[in-house]
């Protein structure tokens, strides 16, 4: 005996069908009958897609908040971000974590156009404020347009009596944030830590990961230049990179004639970031690969991968190595070294894309 034993006969009528099974019969779609959905219903194009979860993360300090503060305030002004393409929408910011601080970040900006909610806030266990948080924006949204933004932050904020680090606190969690999201129709933007070993991601359980449509990483480098890359993406390509730094503004005096200050995100160009930031090895790298890409360049079709010219990342490093432009040394494991740690420099900066063992010349602002 097998399970189909126990399955009904299949009727012909379908008026003789369960519910559940007419529910299902109405879904099923011909394969034949698909056709391409060329259009994304974005925020900001390859970074955002309206109605779908994010994570933004990075170490402590490296100013994720004020990195969200600027996507949000250029969302809600329909403004280009990042030299990427903006759809204009409403933006709610929930400052779980935000502190007497948070009020500066804001009146930073220039005549911001987002809600804020800055008070403690659930979205995991019994005691989740889902349900009324999807009550409150609906109503919100019934005077202003339906929101596309809702921002969280931080995880650990939202996460109430829950463990980030076990999956079923984290599962709960994503089922929370979900009914606020299809209650809403947002993207939800979670912002969130990452581990003590950078190099796995962000902190807590794996799991995280798996739920995001989209996963954005912000990094620090020893010159303080802050780069935001898009590490996952569903259904689209990664390796979207912005690269920031953190511009100190001050805001006025306190009751003692103190300057009280914040920071605002400034974009670094790609001239700032060739020129000033890049020299001697990185910069021989560079230049190589230029030469490569004008000599032996191909543009791979596929959605993944950027719409520019690639190169072997191997034929790039046996190029540089060959003329003896990283270092004076005769090892080839020196100039092996050398090319590795510029590469990661390079890749750092927004400069290059390297993906499946090909390479991209990136500016840092794609």
């Amino acid at each position: 005996m097998n399970d189909f034993d126990n399955v009904t006969p299949i009727r012909s009528d379908p008026a003789l069908l369960k519910p559940k099974a007419k529910e299902l019969l109405a879904a099923a779609t011909w394969a034949g009958n698909f056709e391409p959905s060329l259009n994304r219903n974005y925020l900001v194009k390859g970074w955002l897609d309206k109605g779908t979860l994010t994570v933004v993360f990075g170490q402590s300090n490296v100013g994720k908040s004020f990195f969200a503060l600027d996507l949000a305030h250029h969302i809600s002004k329909g403004e280009t971000w990042g030299n990427r393409r903006v759809n204009k929408g409403n933006v709610l910011y929930i400052a779980a974590e935000g502190g007497s601080s948070f009020p500066n970040r804001v009146s930073a900006l220039d005549d911001p156009e987002f809600w804020v909610i800055a008070v403690p806030v659930t979205f995991a266990g019994k005691a989740s404020d889902a349900v009324s948080m999807v009550e409150m924006v609906q109503h919100l949204a019934s005077q202003t347009g339906r929101f596309d933004l809702i921002v969280v932050d931080t995880l650990s904020r939202v996460m109430g009596d829950g463990d980030e680090n076990t999956a079923p606190d984290i599962a709960d969690l994503v089922r929370n944030l979900d009914v606020l999201r299809r209650g809403t129709g947002s993207n939800i933007m979670l912002i969130h830590h990452s581990g003590k070993d950078v190099a796995r991601g962000a902190r807590g359980h794996s799991s995280l990961r798996a739920a995001v449509d989209t996963e954005i990483e912000l990094t620090r480098d020893d010159i303080g230049v802050i780069t935001a890359e898009v590490t996952k993406q569903r259904d689209g390509p990664t390796g979207y990179k912005f690269s920031y730094s953190l511009q100190q503004i001050e805001l006025g005096c306190d009751q003692d004639g103190d300057p009280v200050t914040t920071c605002l995100v400034e974009p670094i160009s790609a001239g700032e970031t060739d020129g000033a930031q890049v020299n001697g090895p990185a910069l021989a790298a560079l230049n190589a690969l230029e030469v490569l890409l004008d000599e032996r360049g191909e543009i791979l079709r596929d959605p993944r991968y950027p719409g520019t010219p690639c190169v072997n990342h191997k034929e790039w490093m046996e190029a540089c190595i060959a003329g003896g432009q990283l270092s004076s040394s005769e090892k080839r494991e020196t100039h092996r070294r050398i090319f590795n740690r510029e590469v990661e420099n390079l890749k750092k900066r927004g400069l290059v894309s390297i993906r499946d063992n090909r390479v991209w010349r990136l500016n840092p602002v794609d």
